[in-house]
């Protein structure tokens, strides 16, 4: 049978249309229960959200994703009271400066530098990535290389430490231990980085005082994953532990506080949360996982968290979110590895964040004042007078 012409044209309009419509199936989340956002997280000053098993973040050589996973009043200045922030960066569409958050990477994923990085670029944000030294340039398909840290660099983002080879911190010898916090930060510096910063693998070791002696001894702040969503910036946000300044050590020097300048708590972005490890794919007891729908519901929860300690633009606590791996699937439902995070995902994340004003910080704007011991926002690139 011979097709006219107009038939032909039917059949190509026809075609093209249903490749549309594929197309944004594809692309779109999948539709998720909605709920209000107050009953899909219930924050406590108290009691850390679950953050998983600890020891299943990357630990290196795979192309897989395998991973898991500082603070309460802004100042210009240490010399001034640690509250004070005038600035009207940052101020949303309801005339409020109340909001302020900081985005971390950890673990050198090359998908950080191909897919995220592009989405901060678009929404003028800056973050900091937090890279394991001896990964870098070894692993051109998973990690990230020399050239992309020099990249970021370039474009203002905050390269900082993540030990050597991503050890299980606690169960060092001295030498090892060494090794992996002091001779991080020297591998960077021979590479021209600076980085005074540090991050704890598997959310281990800020809580036992060998290894944050050791990391004081090399770096000014070191960020921990408490699965807390908030930093306090007087480390005075924790009912069932009170401080008053963010001192390290007890009164005796012999004991941690619970919150200080060596554990700045920090929220890891995983979509199954419970006693699940992403090594095995399993769940050992309970776990509850969540799809994009839900995932930015909890993400919006957590960065408005501080609106309730945050009033008439005085910055009290800091939201942290940390980030790991990207993938290109239509919803992170589809991913087994509980801390991977869809683009889609993150735009939308980040596009959040910018149409409500928030305003976007690194780790290296926060500075710790020796003399009331406490963490500020210093006076840098972030914008702030």
């Amino acid at each position: 049978m011979q097709l006219l012409s107009s038939d032909l044209t039917t059949i190509i309009s026809t075609i093209s249309v249903i490749l549309v419509l594929v197309s944004l199936i594809l692309s779109t989340p999948i539709a998720a229960q909605q709920f209000p956002i107050s009953q899909l997280v219930s924050f406590t000053k108290d009691k850390p959200k679950t953050t998983g098993v600890k020891g299943t973040e990357q630990k290196g050589t795979g192309s897989s994703s395998k991973a898991l996973h500082h603070s309460s009043s802004i100042t210009s200045s240490p010399s001034l009271p640690a509250s004070t922030f005038s600035s009207t960066s940052g101020i949303g569409s309801n005339g409020s400066n109340n909001k302020v958050v900081i985005i971390n990477f950890d673990d050198s994923f090359k998908t950080q530098f191909l897919y995220a990085k592009p989405i901060l670029d678009i929404y003028g944000f800056k973050a900091t990535f937090f890279e394991v030294c001896g990964w870098i340039g070894k692993y051109p398909i998973s990690k990230k290389s020399w050239q992309d840290l020099a990249a970021l660099r370039q474009d203002g983002m905050d390269i900082e430490s993540h030990t050597m080879t991503h050890a299980h911190l606690n169960t060092l010898s001295t030498a090892d231990l060494n090794y992996q916090v002091g001779q991080s930060k020297q591998c960077f510096l021979s590479h021209g980085f600076t980085t005074p910063i540090f991050a704890y693998p598997y959310s281990e070791g800020s809580n036992n005082i060998t290894v944050v002696k050791v990391v004081a001894n090399n770096y000014d702040l070191a960020r921990t994953d408490s699965g807390y969503p908030l930093t306090f910036l007087h480390c005075n946000g924790f009912k069932n532990h009170p401080q008053t300044d963010c001192k390290t050590y007890s009164s005796n020097g012999k004991k941690l506080t619970f919150d200080n300048r060596y554990s700045i708590k920090s929220w890891t972005h995983r979509h199954i949360d419970g006693s699940y490890s992403s090594e095995e794919g399993a769940c050992a007891a309970i776990c509850h996982s969540f799809n994009n729908a839900q995932m930015l519901q909890k993400f919006i929860v957590d960065v408005n968290s501080q609106l309730q300690y945050n009033k008439n633009g005085v910055i009290n606590a800091i939201p942290i979110v940390i980030y790991h791996n990207f993938v290109t699937y239509p919803d992170v439902s589809y991913s087994k590895d509980a801390a991977d995070t869809t683009v889609n995902l993150f735009d939308q994340e980040m596009k959040y964040l910018r149409d409500n004003g928030f305003k976007v910080l690194t780790m290296n704007d926060l500075g710790y004042d020796n003399t009331n011991n406490v963490l500020y926002i210093r006076n840098n690139s972030s914008g702030i007078p």
